[in-house]
């Protein structure tokens, strides 16, 4: 799994508490952006594709 700021692309990000003011939700606490200060959501998360190779194909069939 890896984390990309929907936003800006950064790929790196800190967490902060309740009532952070670095961030632009200020009830937001959590993992943050840290080029952009985003709060990051799950539509920041990129899930890895599972592939299957040939002994899970013949398995399977």
């Amino acid at each position: 799994m890896t984390i990309r700021c929907s936003r800006c692309g950064c790929t790196k990000f800190f967490y902060t508490l309740t009532d952070c003011k670095q961030v632009d939700a200020i009830n937001h606490h959590g993992a943050c952006c840290a080029q952009c200060q985003k709060p990051l959501t799950l539509g920041d998360l990129i899930l890895p594709i599972a592939s299957f190779n040939d002994s899970e194909k013949s398995y399977a069939e």
